[in-house]
């Protein structure tokens, strides 16, 4: 059975057996029979890291580390709340603190956290930045230009276009928006067809 550490665009982490492109952390979530705890985070520095970097290997969910939790893509990662980590993405990082216009990881992830915990108002989904991830009930969404993809764990599928005056719930963070506004382009999986 898979551990349960694949995170959704709404935050929540699932068992599935698929990995996606990144891997990431929020602090020590298991307990010592590799099962998640009562907690969704135990720090606001929610980072969202490459799967090899430098030829380590870690076993999962060991006693007294960080849980690994997997992504399919960065756009998720984004949509869940988590942002590029300083050491194994370190030009990422410093691109998406430029410009989110913080002069800390400290300011950058005080921000993300006061956003990721609040429900964000429906609004048009035209208004959303490319990139963005919303949802329509309870089926998430990938938003490029006049198409969106629906999401799942192993990718997205076909895109289909939703009316502009939709009024849609966005899960990507507010000041992550304002990033992917200006032109900053996440690592897709490779299922995402425009």
């Amino acid at each position: 059975m898979p551990l349960q550490n694949r995170v959704t665009p709404f935050s929540t982490i699932e068992r599935d057996p698929a990995r996606g492109l990144f891997t990431g952390n929020r602090g020590i979530l298991h307990n010592h029979q590799q099962q998640l705890v009562t907690t969704r985070w135990r720090h606001k520095a929610w980072i969202v890291c490459e799967l090899q970097f430098k030829g380590w290997h870690r076993k999962l969910m060991q006693p007294g580390h960080w849980t690994e939790l997997f992504f399919l893509d960065e756009a998720t990662a984004f949509a869940a709340g988590h942002r590029p980590c300083a050491l194994c993405r370190r030009t990422a990082y410093k691109r998406f603190l430029t410009l989110a216009q913080h002069s800390s990881a400290k300011l950058l992830d005080n921000t993300l956290h006061a956003e990721r915990t609040q429900i964000q108002p429906l609004q048009p989904i035209k208004e959303l930045p490319n990139f963005t991830i919303f949802a329509i009930s309870n089926n998430a969404w990938l938003k490029h230009n006049s198409n969106s993809l629906p999401w799942t764990h192993n990718g997205y599928l076909a895109a289909q276009q939703i009316p502009p005056g939709t009024l849609v719930r966005p899960l990507t963070p507010q000041l992550t928006q304002m990033i992917l506004a200006t032109g900053y382009q996440p690592i897709l999986h490779p299922s995402a067809k425009f």
